[in-house]
This record gives C-alpha cells, structure tokens and sequence, in this order.
C-alpha cells in the first residue's frame, strides 16, 4: 500500500534543516519502500547547500525501526517490518575509479553484512554482479523481497577522478538489471542527460537565502558569551550576524559554511569592548560604530574575504592563490610572474622592455624600476591584462625570467633585505633549480602545458606553455619580489 514517510519525522527533520522542506518531501518520497522508490535519483546544488547532510540524516531515519522514529508502531505496518539500508560513497576519499568500485564494494558488503569474501573488482561489469550477489542474499532472507531495498549513495561522483565517459551511465543502469536497488548521484551542476537515461528525477538544493541563512546562523550559540548572561549574548549575535552578512557575504557568495567560520572569527574581537567594560550591549549601534574599523581594515577581512569567496570545487588551488606570495620561494615567484608577462606580452615587444638599454633607462634613483610609459594606440580599447593568455616556449620565459630577476635585486625591497646593490648579478645555478621550479609550478597547475603529453615543438626552441593565473594574483606576487608588473606589460 501506497504511503508517504511519517509526518513525525519529516517534521523533525524540517526542524533541523530550516529551508529545505521541499527537498527533504521529495527525497524521502522516492527513496522509501512504501512511497515512490526510484531507480535512480540526482541530487545537485552548489558548495554548502546541504546536500549530503540532508540524504545522510533522511536515511538515517527510514532505516531505522518505526518504533524508533515516533515512539509507537507505525499503523500502516504489521510486524515484519520493512528494511532500508543504505550505503555512502564519498568519491573525495577514492583516488582513482578503480579505488571508488572497491569502495562501493566494501560498502555494500558492510550494509548487507556479506559473510563471504571480496573479490577484486577492475570495472563496473563486475560491480554489477558482486553487489547484485550480496543484494540477492540479503533479500532472499525475507519472504517479500520488496520489503528490503539497499540505496546507495555518490558523493560528489562529477568531481571522481579518471573516469570514462561511459562510466557514470554505466552505473545508471545497475537499476536495471538489480531489483531493490536506488542509486542517489550528489553533484555540483549535473550535464543534461548525462546519466542516458530519461526520466530520472532531480532535485535541486538552491542556495540559502538571507532570511534562511540568518535564521541557521542564529541557533549557533558562539564563543565567548557576554557577562551579562546568555540572553543578551544571543540578542547581539543575532544583530551582529545581519552586520556581516551585509558587508561581506552579500557580495562574496552565499556559503553557510564560510559565514559561520567568518561570524565565529571577528566575534570576539567585536565584543572585546563589552568584555573590558567600554560599552554596553545595548543599544547595538553605539558597538557597532565603536567597532567599525573592523569592518575597514583589510587585514582582518582579507582571510574572510577569502573564505566568503564562491569555492570552485573542480580545482583547490584557485582558493589558495592568495597566499603564494608567502609560500612559494623568491626564484619560483619570479618565474610565474615572467610566465605571465610570456603568455600576455607580444614576442615583437620583448625588445622594447627587457633588453638591457631599456633596462638602464628604467632605474631610478634608489635603485627602483619604472617604466617610461607611452600614450595607449587609440585603436586599442581593451587592456592587455584583461585579454585572454597565449601560449609560450620556456626558452622566451626564461629570458624575461633572467631581466626579472636583476630588475629584483636592485629594488628597493630586497635591498632591506640584504641582497645585492645596482650593478650586481648573480649567478642563480648554485642557489636555485629552476627546472625544479618550472616543474613545480606545473604540478600546482599554474603553469599548463600545451599539446601532447610529451610533445616538444623544436622549431620554437622548446615547450610551450600557458600561464593559469590572473591578473591580481600576478600584482600581488610582483609586489613580494619588489616588482610592479604593470610597469612590464605592453600597451
């Protein structure tokens, strides 16, 4: 007979997860036995929507007993109770696709509690017959199959690394030839069709709104609480979290994640005046105008800044460029900003900026650099900065490298740091590898190389390559080194 998961727990878990009563209804709906079980079943929705928690916690509660969910006995059952069993797949933890079967396997085996041993599994083929073997056994215990179903769920399955095409509507029709089987896909943005199936429900898990982000914010009970008691702590937490929200989260993306993390970090500096006694909680905006320079200083709103930023969540080291300033060494630093001043500058310009007379006619009194800057062509009307980055050959980089690097030596910057006077060179193959740099730089994807996998074009002197950083990245590592990039890139 045909009916909805209990009232009492989607209640509960509307509860718990404010905002998202139409996906809890949904999912619940076709992932449990009585109800509308489905096949397969996508889940997507940005970074921190609440994806995964929500299918974990409604699992958690269809699986468990129905005396367990709201104290009594579900009148709509007798006493063989249905069974729902579920495993996780998260494929942030499986490094390639083999290891994300082997997995699934194990998983499958722990939720059906497969006595038998574990056979290796190379492709999705033999995922099929093993997990339809354990799925078998476990169903064959009961009288009614269809009281038993096993969902399984993939975590993240559009970010799995080497992956065949084929591979995701592979798993799609596992549906198909294993009976009580659904499969729950969690991605980011799903391709159209790209399970080949048609008629496979989505949901979609939108971003929170202010009012939906404030009220989850507002159950948090931060650290430290004001002397004055738990009330007024929570009455200032409840006005200061709107504050932050407007001057930050509402122009640097939506994350409840990054929020919570950057409410939690300025808190107690925003309450240090009620702490030493200067101020009151009440009224709020006297505390709120007395801590206003910590809504201006940049050097406390650049790491929440940072984390507030939108996640790409294809590739990690976008959300770590801001501080390559501090983390990759002086050489490799000078190397990225001659890879961009390659992959952005004209070959024809090269000349003009890096032989060594320009290079004598740049330096200023005190040992800085400038250059001497001409009208932009009026038939030019987009910066060059802003124009997408070409392709290089490492001996053209190498180049600018080498006047980059006596352009650094004799500014001001490094010369508080003792490094060498106007005139000096160095001779970097004692001090530093750089085609352990170069190689670095490529593993961390900032520098691409283009073409085949081993490919050497010879008629250009070399590889080439492409730049993968921007603009403010650049400017901010040519500033560590003492170098204005501008000052370097063609008109």
């Amino acid at each position: 007979m045909f009916c909805l998961p209990n009232e009492v727990l989607l209640s509960t878990l509307r509860n718990q997860f404010p905002g998202r009563q139409e996906q809890i209804l949904a999912l619940s709906s076709l992932v449990a036995i009585r109800a509308a079980p489905c096949r397969n079943v996508v889940l997507y929705g940005l970074h921190a929507t609440g994806k995964t928690a929500i299918t974990r916690a409604i699992l958690e509660k269809l699986s468990s007993p129905p005396t367990q969910q709201n104290g009594t006995q579900n009148e709509h059952l007798d006493d063989n109770e249905d069974e729902l069993r579920y495993a996780i797949i998260k494929s942030a933890e499986c490094i390639t696709a083999r290891h994300l079967l082997e997995q699934t396997i194990a998983s499958v085996a722990k939720a059906t509690e497969w006595e038998g041993e574990l056979s290796a599994c190379p492709n999705v083929a033999h995922l099929v017959v093993e997990v339809g073997k354990m799925i078998n056994k476990w169903t064959d215990s009961d009288d009614d199959r269809s009281r038993r179903r096993l969902v399984l769920v993939f975590d993240g399955i559009d970010h799995q690394r080497e992956i065949t095409p084929t591979f995701l509507p592979a798993l799609g029709r596992m549906g198909e030839i294993i009976s009580n089987l659904t499969i729950v896909y969690i991605v980011t943005a799903p391709r159209p069709n790209f399970l080949h199936l048609h008629g496979v429900p989505h949901i979609h898990f939108p971003s929170y709104t202010k009012a939906e982000l404030l009220q989850i914010i507002s159950t948090i009970t931060p650290n430290p609480e004001l002397p004055s008691g738990p009330e007024d702590t929570k009455s200032v937490w409840t006005k200061f979290c709107p504050a932050i929200y407007d001057t930050l989260n509402k122009h640097s993306g939506r994350d409840i994640v990054s929020f919570r993390s950057t409410c939690l970090l300025l808190w107690p500096k925003f309450i240090q005046p009620i702490l030493d006694g200067t101020y009151y909680p009440t009224p709020f905006s006297r505390l709120l105008v007395a801590n206003r320079t910590l809504f201006q200083n940049d050097s406390i709103l650049l790491p929440s800044i940072i984390a507030l930023a939108p996640n790409p969540t294809t590739n990690t080291t976008t959300t770590k460029l801001p501080a390559l300033a501090t983390q990759l060494p002086f050489h490799t630093r000078l190397l990225l900003i001659a890879s961009y001043l390659a992959s952005f500058n004209p070959p024809k310009t090269d000349m003009t900026h890096f032989m060594k007379s320009a290079i004598a006619r740049r330096r200023k009194k005190g040992g800085g650099t400038a250059l001497t800057r001409k009208s932009a062509p009026k038939h030019r009307k987009i910066s060059r900065k802003l124009l997408g980055a070409q392709t290089f050959v490492l001996d053209r980089m190498l180049a600018i490298f080498s006047c980059l690097k006596e352009d650094a030596y004799v500014s001001a910057y490094n010369r508080k740091r003792g490094m060498r006077r106007t005139g000096e060179r160095e001779d970097v193959s004692g001090s530093a590898d750089i085609q352990t740099a170069i190689a670095t730089l490529a593993s961390l994807r900032l520098l691409v190389k283009m073409g085949a996998a081993n490919a050497v074009d010879y008629l250009d002197g070399g590889c080439k390559y492409r730049v993968a950083v921007g603009w403010d990245v650049v400017r901010g590592i040519g500033r560590s080194v003492g170098l204005e990039v501008e000052d370097y890139l063609a008109e």
